[in-house]
């Protein structure tokens, strides 16, 4: 709640699953903000914020880890020792001979240049020992950490294929499957425009109105201090041009 959040100062802030908060704490604001607000009066003040990623463009901690030095954790690899991130396209399994999948012999393959050596779940403790954190970008006062369950000594590369190749038909189980597993925002499929084509329909007209046009209408958007009226030209299957925009206090 607001009043719970305006109600002392803290010195550490620990705000976990972000991306879990409303955007809104009442009518204050982002609850995220509000809270770090508490440490100003403390020259040692320390926020951290942690999450599962949920929807791409939406998340708090993309955003949060994209403003940040971005670091992530590189490992050796055991043959060639080339240091690398563990990324799931450099995940393979086999398939049987009926095309189907066979999750039990999935396996990690070195990026290195001339390597490609298999690195199974039984060299994980090996290389994340000898594992360091490596930043993408310059440091401004915010540290980020990005970690996927590919590192994980829990789980497996063979469980890991498995959840992927049950979810990977489903949206909804495949956003869970990229969020928990990868650590990854979700980008939602939809429709989306070429922008090619959309820049090749440009014309020049105005202020006559088109010959193409039969109808002219004024819609007016009502705001609390002013109107906002655009003119809009109508033509044959609801072509429109944009004659007019006027701002009236």
């Amino acid at each position: 709640s607001p009043a719970g959040l305006a109600s002392r100062p803290i010195r550490v802030v620990l705000s976990d699953e972000v991306d879990r908060y409303p955007f809104s704490a009442g009518t204050e604001g982002d609850p995220v903000g509000l809270a770090e607000k508490r440490t100003t009066t403390f020259f040692n003040r320390k926020r951290v914020r942690t999450s599962t990623p949920t929807i791409k463009g939406v998340s708090r901690i993309e955003a949060a880890f994209l403003a940040s030095d971005r670091r992530r954790y590189h490992v050796p690899c055991p043959h060639c020792g080339h240091m690398q991130v563990l990324r799931w396209h450099n995940i393979r399994w086999d398939k049987a001979e009926d095309g189907s999948n066979l999750p039990d012999t999935a396996a990690y393959y070195c990026d290195g240049p001339d390597c490609g050596a298999q690195i199974t779940d039984a060299d994980k403790a090996r290389i994340l020992g000898r594992g360091e954190w490596r930043a993408e970008a310059e440091f401004a006062g915010m540290a980020g950490f990005h970690l996927s369950a590919l590192y994980s000594p829990w789980v497996s590369f063979a469980e890991i294929v498995s959840e992927f190749l049950a979810a990977k038909h489903s949206p909804e189980k495949l956003q869970v499957w990229t969020n928990t597993v990868l650590g990854e925002p979700y980008e939602e499929e939809g429709q989306q425009a070429d922008d090619g084509a959309l820049l090749s329909r440009r014309e020049v007209y105005g202020p006559i109105v088109p010959e193409g046009a039969g109808l002219l209408t004024a819609g007016v958007d009502v705001q609390a201090d002013r109107l906002e009226v655009e003119v809009l030209a109508w033509g044959l299957a609801s072509e429109t041009w944009s004659m007019e925009t006027r701002v009236i206090p």
